[in-house]
């Protein structure tokens, strides 16, 4: 995708100079925009092997089936903004899962995704016939769609404000983008967690450049005349016990996962709460969906 190297002088979404920066393990974080970010990254040659190969092993695949109410969430956003239907892009679609769910009700759909891997995978499991390549407005000239949907995909770019003006070139003028993102808000503390464990590329499902505030993310629309921009916390992944797909994992591991699945629906609940007695306005979520309207 965009791969411009980011800017260490200043901060690379609102140009705030490194005298406002706060330190967060391998990141900063703007005290201006309230973006969280990396002030070196990987090349991009090494960004390309660890997307085409290292990512995709046989573990991430079945996590990524197993992730289908995740997208049916993303898919009653949708629906809710577009009930009529119409065309949507995944780009990062990774095996073509939200997409799957799309056709089945009834939409038109495109799936972007770098990865020969994915690509062949989405073809087996679903009949999905994938743009094997990096996404690029000018790959799909001439095509506007109602809606695009980009899951963890934007914190991993290095330019993410040129990624969503390419985004709002293939949109049509009333469509709608929908992105899956971490959320600094829950997160902050997570990075020093992150530094202390010395998991740079893991912790995030891979080299993330960024965490994103709200704040932030509202701005980087808002610069592109997006007129309506909302957030709603996203359910978390769950990691099913490995007993119902591997009987040779061990009892200790399967009640680990038990025990971190109680967790992540404990505390999407409280997150759920605090949305709802606030009257939609603190989004505090370890992962949120962020809806943008023309």
């Amino acid at each position: 995708m965009i791969d411009n190297a980011l800017n260490a002088a200043a901060c690379p979404i609102c140009y705030a100079s490194d005298g406002r920066w706060l330190k967060r393990g391998y990141y900063v974080k703007c005290s201006n925009c309230k973006v969280a970010f990396r002030k070196h990254k990987e090349s991009a040659a090494e960004l390309q092997e660890y997307w085409q190969n290292g990512f995709w092993t046989n573990e991430e695949i079945e996590k990524r089936k197993n992730r289908e109410p995740v997208f049916r969430d993303a898919f009653e956003l949708l629906s809710k903004q577009k009930p009529g239907g119409g065309s949507v892009l995944d780009i990062g679609c990774g095996i073509g899962t939200f997409l799957a769910v799309c056709r089945e009700g009834g939409w038109r759909v495109t799936g972007v995704e770098p990865s020969l891997i994915a690509c062949e995978v989405a073809r087996r499991e679903y009949g999905l016939e994938l743009i094997n390549e990096s996404f690029s407005s000018a790959r799909l000239r001439g095509k506007k769609f109602d809606a695009i949907f980009a899951a963890q995909v934007l914190h991993h770019l290095p330019d993410p404000a040129a990624f969503l003006a390419e985004v709002d070139g293939v949109l049509a003028d009333d469509g709608i983008v929908i992105l899956r993102t971490p959320n600094l808000i829950a997160l902050e503390l997570s990075l020093f967690i992150q530094y202390l464990l010395g998991r740079k590329n893991e912790f995030f499902c891979g080299p993330a450049l960024y965490t994103f505030h709200p704040k932030t993310l509202s701005l980087l629309f808002r610069r592109l005349h997006f007129r309506q921009i909302t957030f709603v916390n996203s359910r978390p992944y769950l990691e099913m016990p490995a007993v119902l797909r591997d009987e040779r994992r061990s009892l200790d591991t399967n009640l680990r996962r038990l025990a971190l699945i109680a967790i992540k629906l404990g505390s999407y609940g409280a997150v759920q709460a605090i949305q709802k007695l606030s009257l939609g306005r603190a989004v505090v979520g370890p992962s949120v969906f962020v809806v943008a309207q023309k």
